[in-house]
């Protein structure tokens, strides 16, 4: 029996043979004959792209799939036919144009049953016929070597032979043990090193590689692959803001893995998914997971972040440039698009946690710093709940809204991505906008219990009641659409909004009113009246917010905080909004006050100080406040609570007020009073009047002293209660009063109690009634229309970890600045426990899709996490281990991946010889012939693999050569090796050693060492290298990205910004100014003068040449050193000698 498709097409269904080919010759052969093969075929394929077979089709061009079986909304040769995209439009006009309705149809039906295809047959374009036969993409090549000769002797000597080059004679053996141990510690060998005989070197060789040094040599040569830095980029980045205080943590763990000689396929797998390896939460292996975190941040461009993991994994491991086909298929390597986006998959379902785990144990010096770190986890935690309840309610408060947009307006291309979205408050979110898009193109068809009524009315405006009732249409559905008789789109889906918000809301909405009669309730349990609250504009039982207040100016109603505050008149009293607060004043220069509006004046007002105000009167602490505590008390949080009055000002309770809606005659005002400001900075002053007589006064009150409890009784004909803070004699500032738990107790009031007795009955009364309407309401958990906003599946949900992206502005910004908190106090604590810098997968997993041209929101068709199809040795399977993370590394690490054991060789020799096997060392594409040394790269990639893909046994293999031993150093003249000079000046047939300046961390290290000043340290959080105190060798020095220091643009320092594949080599003046005048080689050269504890010039001579050089001075040296330090210039000699080609180069 053959499967049906059912296609709605506004109202109307299509049936089509899902795996019959008559439709496909009958209706789409005809269209591709006519309209598409003369631009698109086996001779001409523009784009990249083949409409002539189905595999063409399903492979798709630059652009990715042009179609996606079942799908034809995402399938891109429909988007082009029906001409909906400006920039893809197809046919083009110059073509014949756009083809017709009925044949844009006839496609929508044809891809939407599945696109049954008999045109069976492969092509390959010339891309694919080169990298079948392109060198790197082989597999290893084995060579027989014959017994008792040196491999890599061999296999270059076999290349020198076909030459005739003459290969220089062995260097000499001082100069050996310097270039080896340069090249595998990176410092100068010691004295004794260097008096190892030739017949020792093979010890020495074994003595380098177990020290610790090591991995700091080669775990540099790493990090700049890994584009490693300290710190984040961006162009408001600075201070403390801009650090990663763990990114350490990475530069540690690739120190300890060249020490440990950690095979090279599992340093692989562990910096991609060290997470996935079931290791213990606190491993120190966690931090390998630094190479995909530690990137730049591209101003939280989420695209640009997964392009650069997936650059760096490529260029890094397999020396491919897979970013290049991010917007097209690679130019020249075949790697096609859809590749590239099958990679983001992988990366775009993984996530940076802001919870990193700890990986060392806590020292009794951090555990502040823990305590704060976790407090400050709940509260990002706390504030991510609130802001994603209020988003999702949001969000189906707006359903109308969105289902009117849905139905009335194209889809914009905003609705499709999440990342460059700068929401203002009340927008609607275009995602959401989308989801509904999508929901009803599913759901909104005739005969569907909720929508059908929708697809008919869309189809034909004309009520179809009786019809509804048999298909068994929801009741309420039917019954809203009779009562408004909808015709238009916009009508429709208004009665559809309206009806499922209110389905969902009816309950939240009775829900709140119960808990908000519920909390007045309790609120009448007690006796006393918060005048805080009544401030913030509640009405003394908590309904007030914390935050509110009067503007001490002109007593109008704000909220937040301000600073300085000018008044247009001082001495003045101004009415305020607040129904309970009578007016407000700013005292300055007269002692008389008027204090209420029926112009009681007070005549004894303190003005010790002339200031403006500072901040308003309001509900919680002032601006700039340094405590809220008075006598130990917090005053901040509650239950507490309190006013803060920053000096100065004045202001009045209406008492009468106050009684009207409390229904009191008598009571007390209570409140204990203090100074929230910094000890020893100010002092401030407090005054209280009942109708202009004076209660209380208390001057010179100084910050953070005890505090005093006011009381003050109140009679029924008492009216005005006047508060008045100012400024201090010995105020510096304005100044932070704090008036604790502002109260009005009037529980001893007869009349109190009987309204407050008849209050609770009528709440009671009230929340009794409400209950029973809720009870009424169907469950939201089975009702149809209420779950159309409240599942998972619902078109408004989305999971809470996207929080940040359905945001707008305002809340995005702070809640990332919580975020960036974390690190804020990482970094304020230098005791902070390590913490790895992991990746872990999301709990929703992302579907990739091609982004056409690389843009995100022109979204192609779908296409699997899975690896490179040209290196995929068996039919490719996509990544089903989670994001894929471990599957990817799995597969990159593989033995029979011949890129991996390349790549890696390459670099091990070219940091061994100065230049690699091949030119570019992270891109072995097509653009990279075939090197000169093949079979010898070939040979050390199967010895890494044949060595448990282990780096040491590599080093050993060609520091034994005697291509390595070779000399570098041309002593006589001689036409043969003259004319090799000139034929292969770039040594690449090896006949001789290439001389090498030191590079930056070679030369600061030996700087160091060789002024006694080396600190040995290993591990922990960097310092500036141009720090004074910092000593430390330069691998653990902090690696900016922006304002670099001087010596880290002049001496050819790693680009943190990417991945460096090989450092330059310039020689510019300013290297010259460097070595001669920076503060860096001042500090050296004092340091090294005062090790010679010798006044007599021929043994500070002798002194120097053995600390700097490590040998003796020859007699013409000694003779030349002695007669210049006759006149005392100990300093300008050591100077010299410091920048000696002899230090700064390696033979």
């Amino acid at each position: 029996m053959r499967r049906l498709i059912i296609v709605l097409t506004f109202g109307f269904p299509v049936v089509v043979p899902a795996a019959d080919y008559e439709y496909f010759e009958k209706h789409i052969r005809p269209i591709l004959v006519n309209k598409c093969y003369d631009c698109h075929n086996a001779d001409v394929a523009e784009g990249n792209l083949r409409l002539d077979l189905r595999e063409g089709l399903l492979k798709g061009g630059q652009t990715g799939p042009a179609i996606l079986p079942g799908y034809p909304s995402k399938s891109l040769l429909l988007k082009a036919v029906s001409y909906k995209d400006s920039q893809l439009k197809m046919p083009p006009v110059e073509a014949g144009g756009q083809i017709t309705d009925t044949e844009v149809s006839h496609l929508a039906n044809w891809i939407r049953a599945g696109a049954p295809d008999p045109r069976d047959g492969t092509f390959e374009n010339d891309i694919t016929e080169l990298s079948k036969k392109h060198w790197a993409f082989q597999p290893l090549a084995q060579h027989e070597i014959p017994p008792d000769v040196h491999p890599i002797d061999h296999l270059l000597g076999q290349n020198l032979a076909a030459k005739q080059y003459i290969p220089l004679g062995t260097a000499d053996t001082k100069s050996l043990i310097r270039r080896i141990s340069y090249d595998l510690t990176g410092l100068p060998p010691t004295v004794e090193e260097l008096s190892t005989d030739r017949e020792g070197l093979e010890a020495l060789i074994e003595h380098y590689l177990a020290s610790p040094r090591y991995g700091e040599r080669w775990g540099r040569h790493w990090l700049d692959v890994a584009r490693y830095s300290d710190a984040k980029d961006g162009v408001l980045m600075y201070g403390d803001a801009r650090i990663r205080p763990f990114a350490y943590t990475y530069r540690d763990y690739v120190i300890r893995a060249f020490n440990e000689d950690t095979p090279f396929d599992q340093f692989i797998i562990e910096q991609l998914a060290a997470d996935q390896l079931n290791l213990a939460p606190d491993s120190p292996r966690l931090a390998a997971m630094g190479l995909l975190t530690l990137g730049r941040l591209f101003d939280n461009n989420v695209h640009d972040v997964i392009d650069d993991q997936i650059d760096v994994v490529s260029r890094g491991f397999l020396g491919l440039t897979v970013s290049c086909a991010r917007c097209h298929d690679h130019k020249f390597d075949p790697i096609p698009t859809a590749d590239y986006y099958s990679l983001y998959g992988v990366f775009a379902s993984s996530e940076e946690p802001y919870n990193r785990p700890r990986i060392e144990e806590v020292k009794q010096t951090a555990k502040k710093f823990e305590t704060a770190y976790t407090n400050k986890l709940k509260e990002i935690e706390n504030r991510q709940t609130s802001l994603y309840a209020k988003t999702l309610q949001d969000a189906r408060y707006r359903t109308t809204r969105h289902l009117v947009k849905a139905a009335t307006t194209e889809p914009d291309n905003l609705e499709t991505t999440i990342f460059f979205l700068s929401l203002i408050k009340g927008q609607l979110r275009p995602q959401i906008t989308y989801s509904w898009r999508e929901y009803l193109a599913e759901h909104a068809i005739s005969g569907h219990r909720i929508f059908g009524p929708w697809a008919d009315l869309i189809a034909n405006p004309v009520l179809q009641a009786e019809k509804w009732r048999q298909e068994n249409i929801e009741p309420r559905v039917i019954d809203a659409i009779v009562s408004n008789k909808p015709t238009t789109p916009a009508e429709i889906a208004t009665i559809y909004g309206d009806l499922i918000t209110k389905a969902w809301s009816a309950r939240i909405d009775l829900e709140t009113s119960i808990e908000s009669l519920r909390s007045e309730l309790s609120r009448t349990e007690t006796a006393t009246i918060n005048l805080a609250d009544m401030i913030s504009g509640g009405d003394g039982f908590g309904s007030g917010e914390a935050g509110e207040a009067v503007h001490p100016t002109n007593g109008s109603t704000v909220k937040g905080s301000t600073s300085g505050i000018d008044a247009d008149k001082y001495d003045t009293y101004f009415r305020a909004e607040n129904r309970y607060v009578d007016g407000v004043f700013i005292p300055r220069d007269l002692n008389t006050q008027v204090v209420s509006s029926t112009g009681i004046k007070i005549t004894d007002a303190p003005v010790d100080g002339k200031s403006a105000s500072w901040d308003y009167i309001k509900y919680g602490p002032s601006q700039g406040a340094t405590t809220t505590l008075i006598d130990g008390v917090d005053y901040g949080k509650p239950p507490n609570y309190m006013l803060g009055v920053h000096a100065n000002k004045g202001f009045t309770i209406d008492l009468n007020e106050v009684r009207e809606r409390h229904s009191f005659n008598t009571g007390v005002f209570k409140t204990v009073i203090g100074h929230g400001g910094a000890i020893g900075m100010s002092t401030v002053g407090f005054a209280l009047y009942l109708d202009g007589k004076s209660h209380f006064k208390k001057q010179a009150v100084k910050a953070q002293e005890a505090g005093t409890e006011i009381s003050i009784p109140l009679s029924s004909g008492d009216r005005f209660l006047t508060i008045l803070v100012t400024e201090g004699k010995d105020g510096i500032s304005h100044d932070q009063g704090v008036l604790g738990n502002p109260r009005f107790e009037v529980g001893a009031d007869p009349l109190f109690q009987q309204q407050l007795r008849q209050r609770k009955d009528d709440l009671q009364e009230r929340i009794a009634t409400l209950e029973a309407d809720l009870e009424s309401l169907p469950d939201p958990l089975t009702d149809e229309l209420a779950q159309l906003l409240l599942g998972t599946d619902s078109p408004v949900w989305f999971p809470k970890r996207k929080l940040y992206f359905y945001l707008d502005r305002q809340d995005k910004d702070a809640y990332r600045g919580l975020l960036t908190s974390i690190d804020s106090i990482a970094v304020s604590d230098p005791d902070a426990a390590a913490r790895a810098m992991i990746m872990v997968d999301k709990p929703q997993l992302y579907d990739p899709v091609i982004f056409q041209r690389g843009d995100p929101v022109q979204r192609g068709n779908p296409v699997p996490r899975q690896f490179l199809e040209f290196l995929s040795t068996q039919p490719r399977k996509p990544f089903t281990d989670g994001s894929g993370r471990l599957n990817l590394a799995q597969a990159i690490a593989d033995h029979s991946n011949p890129l991996t054991p390349r790549v890696w060789a390459n670099r091990v020799w070219m940091h061994h010889f100065g230049t690699p096997l091949v030119d570019d060392p992270s891109d072995f594409g097509l653009r990279n012939a075939r090197p000169l040394q093949a079979k010898l790269l070939d040979y050390l990639a199967g010895y890494l693999l044949n060595n448990n893909y282990q780096t040491k046994p590599l080093h050993r293999m060609i520091l034994t050569s005697a291509a390595y031993r070779r000399s570098s150093l041309i002593t006589e003249s001689n036409h043969l090796i003259e004319q090799q000079l000139i034929h292969d000046p770039d040594n690449k047939y090896y006949w001789r050693y290439n001389r090498r300046r030191i590079d930056l961390e070679q030369m600061r290290d030996t700087m160091l060492e060789v002024s006694g000043l080396l600190d040995p340290t290993m591990y922990g959080r960097p310092k500036g290298i141009t720090d004074e105190n910092n000593n430390r060798r330069s691998v653990y020095a902090f690696v900016e990205r922006q304002n670099l220091p001087t010596i880290i643009q002049v001496f050819d320092a790693a680009n943190a910004d990417s991945s460096t594949s090989q450092r330059p080599s310039t020689t510019v003046p300013q290297q010259a100014l460097f070595a001669l005048n920076s503060p860096f080689m001042e500090r050296i050269t004092m340091a090294l003068t005062d090790r010679i504890d010798t006044e007599q010039p021929i043994e500070q001579v002798e002194a120097l040449y053995e600390y700097v050089l490590r040998r003796a001075p020859t007699p013409l040296e000694k003779e030349l050193g002695t007669s210049f330090l006759q006149s005392g210039q100990l300093r300008d000699y050591t100077q010299v000698l410091l920048i000696s080609n002899e230090l700064w180069f390696i033979d």
